[in-house]
């Protein structure tokens, strides 16, 4: 019996020791070069923000060159401090300063300020298989951002559900793709937490491409954190083909997958938000569409969808086959159509089944060289 009770004791210890070493080995940030990519993140002192170029990254500091400080501009966006430089200039203005400055995460602004968004959904074919929607799909997104490090205020009765997404965003509007391999794009890591239970109340599930419910359930306040920086490549197009993303939840990993896996690429993703140009989409009791003077906003994030991996899942066969026999044995076809009796019905049955985010769980948001977003859940 002492035998057991010490071997228990051991193998407790070694999984919570063997949690600690992983939750810090993530912690640490594998940057690129400046000479690869410039990692800028924003930071406040003394009330005015500033730009660092980012050098080092051990998951509770960052250390680097206050570009603010050497430019003498204290601009609110990362990629204006760098708008009117040639990335060699940048490049030359790090590598020349001895001044290093460490930051605190908890000094950290959001990557990107504002609120008006563009969002993909079912952007990775596994998303779909386990949403049961075949193909991409444009919607806004209309939310302030918020920092790396995170709290998201839980209101009961929330489905509340996590999604790892890429953000792209360009320093000026862009209103066609036709230069777009030569353009400079940043890069950030964005969850873009949703509530599930709004979204299956108001969805059109005849018709789930045309985003109804998603700006809603998408668009409620904590629900756009950002990374701890954007990174400018010099080549956008290899980088992008690099890149991971992964989300754990309480250290356990829920999502994983790789952006060169994306349905719409980059390319595509630009042409389809161009061409939306007349569409509206229903957001907080009014109409808003993507596009200003039928261009992409510059600093708008791009939030370019989810790899699988998600709490909601589709609806089984078997579920689907019970939920309708209930339909006509109860006369429901009187009040109701057929999928939106099915929708609801799987509402149902995911309130009572609790599986989704609750206070007090720990999220941890990373794409590899764009950091991690850490979020409490209160």
């Amino acid at each position: 019996m002492m035998n057991q009770t010490f071997m228990s004791l051991i193998t407790c210890a070694v999984l919570y020791f063997s949690n600690v070493y992983t939750t810090e080995a993530r912690s640490r940030q594998n940057l690129k070069a400046p000479e690869e990519a410039l990692t800028l993140s924003r930071f406040n002192h003394n009330g005015q923000s500033h730009i660092l170029a980012v050098l080092d990254d051990d998951g509770k500091t960052l250390t680097g060159i206050d570009l603010s400080v050497k430019l003498n501009r204290f601009d609110q966006s990362a990629l204006e401090v760098i708008q009117t430089l040639q990335y060699n200039e940048v490049v030359a203005i790090i590598r020349a300063s001895k001044d290093r400055v460490t930051v605190p995460y908890e000094a950290l602004l959001p990557a990107i300020e504002g609120n008006k968004h563009i969002a993909i959904g079912i952007n990775y074919d596994e998303h779909g298989e386990e949403t049961s929607v075949d193909a991409p799909f444009l919607f806004p997104k209309i939310v302030d951002t918020d920092p790396a490090i995170h709290h998201l205020k839980y209101t009961p009765g929330w489905l509340l559900d996590h999604e790892v997404e890429l953000g792209l965003v360009f320093p000026d509007a862009v209103c066609s793709n036709l230069d777009l391999p030569n353009q400079r794009i940043g890069f950030l890591v964005v969850n873009d937490y949703s509530e599930r239970a709004t979204l299956m109340r108001e969805l059109d599930v005849k018709n789930v491409k045309n985003g109804k419910g998603f700006p809603n359930a998408k668009s409620m306040k904590g629900f756009l954190p950002t990374g701890p920086y954007i990174v400018v490549p010099r080549d956008w197009q290899s980088f992008v083909a690099e890149l991971t993303l992964d989300l754990h939840v309480n250290g356990v990993i829920r999502q994983s997958g790789f952006a060169k896996d994306m349905v719409w690429n980059i390319s595509k993703i630009i042409e389809e938000t161009l061409a939306s140009k007349n569409r509206t989409w229903p957001c907080h009791n009014k109409n808003v569409g993507l596009l200003e003077n039928d261009c992409i906003p510059a600093n708008s994030i791009i939030i370019t969808g989810t790899p699988a991996g998600v709490i909601f899942k589709k609806p089984t066969t078997g579920f689907k086959v019970k939920t309708a026999s209930k339909y006509f044995l109860t006369f429901s076809f009187f009040s109701h159509q057929l999928l939106p009796y099915v929708m609801q019905e799987h509402l149902k049955k995911q309130i009572r089944e609790d599986k989704y985010l609750k206070p007090g769980d720990f999220v941890e948001t990373s794409i590899s060289f764009l950091g991690t977003i850490k979020t409490t859940i209160e």
